[in-house]
Parts: C-alpha cells; sequence; structure tokens
C-alpha cells in the first residue's frame, strides 16, 4: 500500500512540476507527539524537532531532520523487590529518558499552495537514560528509519504550515536495555506480583504527529 502511494505521488508531481514554484531552502521547527509502540516499554510523550531542506530540481528536496524528546518509561516492565527482616515490598520502576534523533532526509511534494507530501529518513537514535535511576550514564544508539507525509498549506511565497504522520523505526531495539533495576532487586519472592512482560527485541515502530511551521531564511 505505501508503495502505491509513493507512486501515485511522483506520477502527479511529474504533472505539477512544471507549475510549482520551489523555495530552495526551507527550515521547519516542529511539534508534535510520539505514540511509542507498547512494546517499547515508552509512554507516548511530546516531540519537538527541526527540518532543514533544500530544494535540487523539481519537486525533490533533501536535507536533515532532528527531533528531541523527554518520555518516560512504563513501570510495568521493570519490577523490583525488597525485603527487610520477614516484609517483601515489589514495586514498579519508571525513568526518565532523553531521546533525539538525527537523519539525513529526501522529500518529494507535488507542489502548489496546498500540496501533499511523501518524505523518508536515514540516520541514528540516541536513548540515554536518567543516571540517578540507572546508577550510569547509559545510552543506547541504533539505525533510525523513518517514512511519512502529509500535507503542506502555503501561507505566503516563504512560510508554510504543515500537518504530517511519521513512522519512526528504531532498528535493533532492546527493552531490556532501558531497565534501571539492578539485578539484585529483581523479583524472587513473589515474581509473579507484576505480572511478567515478555521480553522484545526487534524493530519497534513508533508513529508521530506534528504541526510543522516551514519558512525559507531570507524571503523566497
Amino acid at each position: 500500500m505505501l508503495g502505491k502511494i509513493f507512486v501515485g505521488v511522483i506520477a502527479l508531481g511529474a504533472v505539477a512540476a512544471p507549475a510549482a514554484a520551489q523555495r530552495q531552502f526551507q527550515v521547519g521547527p516542529r511539534v508534535g507527539y510520539t505514540r511509542f509502540a507498547e512494546k517499547t516499554g515508552i509512554e507516548s510523550s511530546a516531540m519537538v524537532g527541526l527540518d532543514a531542506m533544500y530544494s535540487l530540481f523539481g519537486n525533490l528536496s533533501v536535507g536533515v531532520r532532528f527531533d528531541f524528546a523527554r518520555p518516560v518509561t512504563d513501570g510495568r516492565y521493570s519490577p523490583a523487590e525488597m525485603t527487610f527482616g520477614d516484609t517483601t515490598m515489589v514495586f514498579t520502576v519508571s525513568q526518565p529518558l532523553t531521546i533525539v534523533h538525527y537523519a539525513a532526509a529526501a522529500e518529494f511534494a507535488i507542489g502548489g499552495r496546498l500540496s501533499p507530501f511523501v518524505n523518508g529518513a536515514v540516520g541514528g537514535y540516541r536513548i540515554s537514560l536518567d543516571p540517578q535511576s540507572a546508577n550510569a550514564a547509559t545510552s543506547v544508539n541504533q539505525l533510525l528509519f523513518a517514512v511519512g507525509g502529509g500535507i503542506d498549506f502555503q501561507v505566503s511565497g516563504g512560510t508554510s504550515v504543515r500537518l504530517s504522520v511519521t513512522d519512526l523505526i528504531y532498528n535493533k531495539f532492546d527493552r531490556a536495555n532501558l531497565n534501571p533495576v539492578d539485578p539484585r532487586f529483581a523479583p524472587v519472592r513473589f515474581p509473579d506480583a507484576v505480572p511478567p512482560q515478555p521480553p522484545f527485541e526487534g524493530a519497534a515502530h513508533n508513529i508521530h504527529f506534528a504541526l510543522a511551521f516551514s519558512f525559507a531564511p531570507g524571503g523566497r
């Protein structure tokens, strides 16, 4: 289905390209909301970002994208147990994370005042754990892939408002890396007090909804 959408947009763009007025360099600050895949153990959160794109020819642009978020982990995936004499306490542990995305991006737009577009990016994601919770400045770095699209509404010759939806794909994600609980405190006496969750390793698909304000520095 996604392939058919790309082919359709490219076909329409080839027809519209001669009439499209391209702005060579565009900067787009972005605010949005990311729904992380449940199996990642990361709670949904706000995310801010920045896109900087340069028009090569026709309706094709290339550039870079950066994202930043401060979500928290879902404590159900990090149970802990502490025993004091004959009293045992079982509880869940959450921690704040710092997530950064950086990627090279490409975009194809139809052109015109109301312009659908599709885009993709390849880069990396970095997840840094809270040093106070994890007892160390631990971070995870892996490949990031992004595929999405949206609508660009041109307000004036150099500015536009954009709505987009993007699938942020975390390659080789391992939820165990986000567990801040020391193995010494893993539930032993009452392991079922917090229902155990199956481990997860692999690609995680996270959906990002965003509103962006795109403008050409110095005008059109």
